[in-house]
Parts: C-alpha cells; structure tokens; sequence
C-alpha cells in the first residue's frame, strides 16, 4: 500500500462521517424545538406519557360491545363475569407482587374475608345495602392486611410467603367454626343479589355490567399509581430494597400500603362473587385458586397492570376450550403453561407489547398509543 492509499481512503469517508454528524446537528435541533415547545416534557417521566386512561376507555368499551355477542349461552355469560371478577383480584396482586414485591399468599384469604363480611353486614331485613357491604369488606380486608404487614415487615420473600399462608390458614380454619360470623361450617347461604340506586342484578347478563364498571374503576386505581411517584419508588424498594431505603425510599411503608391496597381488591373481589353466587364457603377458596391467581400474574406479566386481564383470561378459558379432550386436559393445560413460561418469560403481555412496538410507527410508540407501552 502506498502512503497516498491511507490519505485517499480517509478523504473518501469524510462526505459520510459529515453526513452523520449533519443527522446528529439536526436530531439535537429538533429536541430543542420540542423542549422550547413543552418545558416539562424534558422532564416527564416516561409513564406520564403513557396513555393508561384512554387504553382502559378503550378496554371498557370493547369489551362492553364484544362480550354480550360472545357470551351467548348461561355458561358462557359466567364464565366471562368470573373473568372480569378474577381480574380484580389478580389486578389487586399485581399491586401486591408485582409492584412491591411481596410474596403474599393471603389473596383467597382476603377474598374470602371480604366476601363473609359482605354477607355479614347486608344479613337480615335489617342489613345494610349492598354498596356498604362491599365498602365495609375493602375497609376491613385492608385493615386485615395492614396488622398483618405490620408483624411480618421483617420477613422477605420466601418467609413472607410462609407467614401469609400460614395466616390463610389460619384464617380458613376460623371461618369454619365461626358461624355466628360466616355461617354453619363456614357457609353463608341467602345472600342478597347486588343492588345499586333501585337496580337489582340477578341475571348474568346483568350482573356483566356491574362487574365490569366495578373492573374499570379498579384499573383506573391502578392506572393512577402507575403514574404516581408511589410505582417508582415501590420498584425501587423491590429491586435493591437497602439502596432504596439509603436514598430515601420509605420501603416499609410502600410495601404496607400496595400490600393493603391489593387486599382490598381481593376484598371487594370476594364479597362480589358472595353477592352474585348468593353462597359463599371456605372451599370456594381453596389452595388451588391461590395457584390460580399466580398463575394469572405469571401468565399475563409481572410487568404490566395488563398482564392479570390477560392471565385471567386465559387461566378461565382455556379449561373451556380443552373441554372436548377431558382425558388428556390436564397434561395438555400443564404443557401449554411450561410453554408459555419458557416461551414467554416476561408473560404475554410483554410480548404483545414488543410486537406492537415492532408493527406501529416509533412515532407513535413515543406518543403513547394505548396498550402498546401501558
């Protein structure tokens, strides 16, 4: 090579090397211009930008005009409300596991509580109306959860998990032999349909609406802790709980409140299911539905106040759809979550997010299209 090759080879990437810095120049001209047009979008952090409120519009909205042609026959109308109330109580773990962290194997526990305590105070001629009820049951679960937190703060992960299942059990064991509270052998029979300004919902197709204006409500909570400092710092303290504890993070105080705000969705979660089933009893709650609720969350994804909608989903679904195969429904339903848990490791949720981000316009994906970055 002779000396002059070099020189000619460095002067034949010059137009390119000018070109990217041209690219650059004009990339960091534009974010100055959006800085000078909105100040405070420099400093916005990235879930304010989300558009949680509009997906959850729109989540209502075609659920509401999709389901009632779906749900056809008795058997599927409840398997869709039995979706929609097995969501609050996944969505209430979410808060519980997802966010803080907190193994807590007390959801059906909380549920059941709620739901006895619902039936409780609605008794009788003289019992209080519905919506007492259901607000007494989140009060009183929340409460519930708030004593519990306070004595296991100091236990982590896996001892937090034994120390809440511990307390399930407990629990299920009183229940049975409360019956002044709950009723003979932990059934309470006779309870009142849901009832709201006059309105009584007995039919499925009814009991559809409430229960998914009760779920929307629920995911707008969710939504405005999503876009609150609370999420920021509850992932913190999740993550390296002793570095967030130095900076500044009240770790035990965030984890008490998600803890007791997960508990009062599982509350209101079992008193709606008492008041639609009109029984409720402690086999209604069992060991399996504890399972179940993980799976919700493992399935959907831990990351997304989607994923227990979608998890949900699927762990009520897809019994009904092996349904036709009821010889092999175990082994198939087992191999179909080993494969969604070695496929899907951040759950389904995740992956729709990352096919959305590959199929709308960045330009878009920045703008905060609904349930692309929710």
């Amino acid at each position: 090579m002779t000396p002059r090759e070099p020189a000619a080879a460095q002067a034949a990437t010059k137009p390119d090397n000018a070109n990217k810095t041209d690219k650059t120049h004009d990339t960091t001209e534009t974010s100055e211009k959006q800085v000078m047009r909105d100040p405070l979008r420099a400093v916005r952090p990235p879930d304010y930008r989300r558009h949680h409120f509009l997906a959850i519009a729109v989540f209502v909205v075609l659920v509401a005009l999709i389901a009632p042609q779906v749900a056809t026959s008795r058997s599927s109308q409840f398997l869709v409300n039995l979706w929609l109330v097995y969501s609050i109580a996944a969505l209430g773990f979410y808060l519980v596991f997802g966010l803080a962290g907190r193994f807590a194997f007390c959801q059906t526990f909380m549920m059941a509580f709620g739901g006895y305590t619902s039936a409780w105070i609605t008794r009788g001629e003289d019992g209080q109306p519905f919506w007492v009820g259901v607000a007494s049951a989140m009060l009183v679960t929340a409460l519930v959860a708030g004593v519990v937190g306070a004595l296991v703060h100091k236990a982590q992960h896996f001892y937090f998990a034994i120390a809440t299942f511990a307390v399930t059990q407990v629990g299920m064991v009183v229940f049975q032999r409360a019956d002044g509270f709950t009723g003979p052998h932990g059934q309470a029979v006779g309870i009142d349909p849901p009832r709201l300004f006059g309105y009584e919902f007995v039919k499925d197709g009814q009991v559809f609406w409430l229960f998914l204006g009760t779920l929307g409500l629920c995911l707008l909570l969710t939504a405005c802790i999503e876009r609150s400092p609370m999420r920021r710092e509850a992932i913190a303290a999740r993550d390296n709980g002793l570095v967030a504890s130095l900076s500044g993070v009240a770790v035990q105080r965030v984890q008490l409140v998600l803890f007791m705000l997960g508990s009062a969705l599982g509350g209101l979660a079992g008193s709606l299911i008492g008041h639609w089933q009109g029984v409720i009893g402690t086999e209604s709650f069992h060991i399996d539905l504890a399972i179940g609720i993980f799976l919700m969350l493992l399935l959907g994804g831990i990351n997304s106040m989607w994923g227990p909608l979608i998890g949900a989903a699927v762990f009520v679904g897809l019994p009904r759809v092996l349904s036709g195969i009821e010889e092999y429904s175990s082994i198939v339903y087992g191999l179909m979550l080993l494969a969604v848990v070695l496929l899907l490791p951040n759950g389904i949720a995740e992956a729709v997010r990352r096919f959305a981000g590959r199929v709308v316009p960045d330009r878009l994906m920045r703008k905060g299209v609904p349930f692309a970055r929710s």
